[in-house]
């Protein structure tokens, strides 16, 4: 009887301790469960912890204002501060008086222009006049000869005396120059059979110099008249004298016939 009951009390410790090491192993548990849960919360702040840092870090981060004070020692030791000098005002402009507008000036009237008095040029029959009326004393002449075609050109130049009868005149009237230039009869003249006599006038310096040529009758064809002018610009003379025996400007006319002999166009 007392050894079943040794065996029944040797159970139920048996029992007793089992249960007590399923609650404890239970607790344990329970314990590891909520460690995990604490470590785990842990590392859930401590990441959170984190970004906010780095989202702080991207933030550009202004400097701050400061202000920079400027003493200086004055002569005495002690620190005065300068202050800077207001700016001082500028005067205003004075307003410019209105010009008042100046009344344009009249217009003065200009000088009539006298007209400059020219040499008038001699009508036609005035010049055929003074051809037929005053002698011509021959000056220059060239002939050119073609046998073979059995025609020839000449161009005899004339000039103008004076009338006869005033000896002091024709004394003192200007001599043309032996060696002066004879007007060549142009090809294409003689080509076409041109002929005609042109009237021209020298006006000539104190020094015998051409001074320059005008046509006072033409030829009938320009190409007699320029050949004519073209000569006559070389010409030289011996110039007439004044009273008082120095050389004197004056001007001769001269006469240059072109005349055709034979067979031309």
């Amino acid at each position: 009887m007392e050894y079943s009951w040794i065996i029944l009390l040797k159970n139920n410790f048996k029992e007793v301790v089992y249960k007590a090491k399923q609650t404890a192993k239970k607790r344990s548990a329970k314990i590891l469960m909520l460690l995990a849960m604490m470590v785990l919360l842990l590392h859930v702040m401590l990441l959170i912890g984190l970004r906010q840092s780095m989202d702080l870090s991207k933030t550009p981060v202004m400097p701050i204002p400061f202000k920079l004070e400027v003493n200086l020692l004055g002569k005495n030791g002690l620190k005065t501060s300068v202050a800077p000098s207001p700016a001082k005002a500028q005067p205003l402009p004075k307003p410019k008086p209105e010009s008042k507008p100046t009344p344009n000036p009249k217009p003065k009237p200009k000088p009539k222009k006298t007209a400059v008095a020219k040499d008038k040029l001699p009508n036609a029959g005035a010049i055929e006049q003074l051809i037929k009326s005053q002698p011509a004393k021959l000056v220059n002449k060239s002939v050119k000869y073609q046998p073979e075609q059995q025609t020839a050109q000449t161009v005899s130049s004339a000039m103008m005396l004076p009338p006869a009868g005033s000896t002091s005149a024709i004394d003192n009237f200007p001599e043309s120059d032996s060696h002066n230039p004879s007007p060549e009869y142009p090809e294409m003249a003689i080509f076409l059979g041109y002929q005609g006599t042109a009237v021209i006038r020298i006006k000539i310096s104190a020094q015998g110099v051409s001074k320059g040529v005008e046509i006072l009758r033409s030829s009938g064809h320009k190409i007699l008249d320029e050949s004519a002018a073209k000569a006559l610009k070389k010409w030289r003379f011996t110039p007439g004298k004044n009273d008082s025996d120095k050389p004197m400007t004056d001007s001769v006319i001269i006469s240059v016939i072109y005349i055709l002999y034979g067979n031309h166009h």
